[in-house]
């Protein structure tokens, strides 16, 4: 029997899987327009149902499904990168479950993704994006803490380089990933060095001491990269005023989930 969605409520589901799994899903009273859904990912904080409640309002402006995947700290405790390596949960492959079973709730085909994260789901959203670029469609990355630098150099998840008996499978193809048009919000006042910040040194010299600073040195490089490619840059970096790194205080300017819905849907 199909499993019934109310409209208009935060729900909670569970997928069938080997490990924990669950969603915070949201179905508009107004209808999704369009096949519209948006994929929100959590950070370190897990708050997954505060996406989905916090953005309601603007899902049922903007006429769109909200879907909220909830990784579990003991099984998915790095699933900022994917959780690849073979001593860890996929988080990529449960995220394509759950998205799996997410399609068949709500009768709506999600792919290509409409894809936001904040801070450690943007972490989890670009390096999602940067081997699987045929998924996504568009995405927004809200004050990641570092990122995944296309530098064939560095070992992954800090640069591209890998090692198949670790990395299984992953390969990344930038002529693809470049055409993803990519919005990095950063708050006005997230610049400090607080104890959630990658602070290794490798990736302090590597990209810089702040989620500004490593923002807009990530932005550059995928900007020069597409002219090295050939291509129009597609990532573009915005400021949200007041904001600090707390996900309230970023709900809680009215640009930011304004930014994220047109960015995405219009």
């Amino acid at each position: 029997m199909k499993p019934q969605l109310q409209a208009g409520i935060c729900t909670r589901r569970s997928v069938d899987a080997t490990l924990p799994l669950d969603y915070f899903v949201y179905l508009p009273r107004s209808g999704i327009r369009d096949g519209r859904v948006l994929v929100s990912v959590h950070g370190i904080s897990r708050n997954a149902e505060e996406h989905v409640t916090g953005f309601a309002p603007l899902a049922e402006q903007y006429g769109a499904a909200i879907v909220a995947p909830l990784f579990p700290a003991a099984e998915y405790r790095r699933y900022q990168r994917l959780g690849t390596s073979v001593n860890e949960s996929r988080a990529d492959l449960a995220f394509d479950r759950m998205l799996d079973d997410a399609a068949r709730l709500l009768e709506v085909d999600p792919w290509p993704l409409r894809l936001f994260g904040f801070s450690g789901g943007g972490q989890f959203a670009h390096r999602y994006a940067l081997f699987y670029p045929r998924r996504v469609a568009r995405q927004v990355l809200g004050a990641p803490g570092w990122y995944t630098f296309p530098d064939p150099e560095h070992r992954y998840p800090l640069g591209l380089r890998t090692a198949p008996p670790e990395w299984p499978k992953l390969t990344f193809n930038p002529g693809r990933f470049l055409r993803i048009p990519t919005l990095v919000l950063v708050g006005e006042h997230d610049n400090r060095r607080d104890r959630e910040l990658n602070r290794t040194r490798q990736v302090d010299v590597h990209q810089g001491l702040d989620r500004m600073e490593r923002a807009e040195r990530w932005v550059g490089a995928m900007r020069a990269l597409a002219r090295a490619y050939g291509l129009g840059p597609r990532v573009e970096l915005s400021v949200v005023p007041d904001a600090d790194h707390a996900y309230a205080s970023y709900l809680a300017e009215p640009v930011f989930g304004e930014a994220i819905f047109h960015f995405l849907f219009d």
